[in-house]
């Protein structure tokens, strides 16, 4: 058995699943894919975890979508952007409910009220930032694992850097493609598909 071809890098891992390596991260932390620590403190997924979830999109994809549509909502004040967004989800053939806030404060409420599958929100808006709408959000007891996407013009660098986004949050710079975008709602759809078969709902 040739131990490097059962293991992957958090990057060669990402490429296969079309997604970014904090998307990655973010499922081995969550338990999503299997993997472990090398001594120098390098993560390596095993394989046949990757393949796995990509077997399981490619049976369960349909199920789920036609069981209820993902539900989605976008925090952004800019009717370019919300535009725009809406061009890659019909781009990508999702079945999404979309729901749309133009001011962060008023995304607690809505966040509170339809416990979305995924927020996705700018970075920088007034009177409430986006920052403060992720740390608000982190804090509360009932949004625990909540799936969040942050979007900026900041360079992947600087968000990676940024200390004010929370580890678990997804940061993805502008313009968003059609192709990550799409990635991760497959990646999303099976998740929330595996949660349905253990807790039924």
């Amino acid at each position: 058995m040739n131990a490097e071809r059962d293991v992957l890098t958090t990057q060669q891992a990402a490429k296969l699943l079309g997604l970014s390596t904090t998307s990655v991260q973010k499922m081995v932390i969550n338990g999503e894919l299997d993997a472990w620590i090398t001594p120098g403190g390098h993560r390596r997924i095993f394989r046949s975890s990757v393949e796995q979830l990509l077997n399981a999109r490619n049976v369960g994809l349909a199920g789920v979508t036609s069981a209820r549509p993902l539900r989605i909502l976008l925090v952004e004040d800019d009717a370019v952007q919300i535009a725009f967004f809406k061009s890659l989800l019909a781009r990508i053939g999702h079945t999404v409910q979309l729901t749309i806030v133009n001011e962060a404060n008023q995304a607690l409420t809505h966040v509170r009220a339809m416990i979305p599958d995924l927020v996705v929100t700018d970075l920088v808006m007034e009177p409430m930032d986006g920052f403060t709408l992720i740390q608000t959000l982190a804090q509360e007891p009932d949004l625990k694992g909540l799936n969040i996407i942050a979007l900026s013009a900041m360079s992947p660098q600087e968000m990676e850097g940024d200390t004010r986004l929370p580890q678990q949050v997804v940061r993805y710079q502008k313009p968003l493609s059609a192709d990550r975008l799409c990635g991760y709602l497959d990646a999303l759809t099976v998740h929330l598909l595996g949660r349905t078969a253990v807790d039924g709902r």
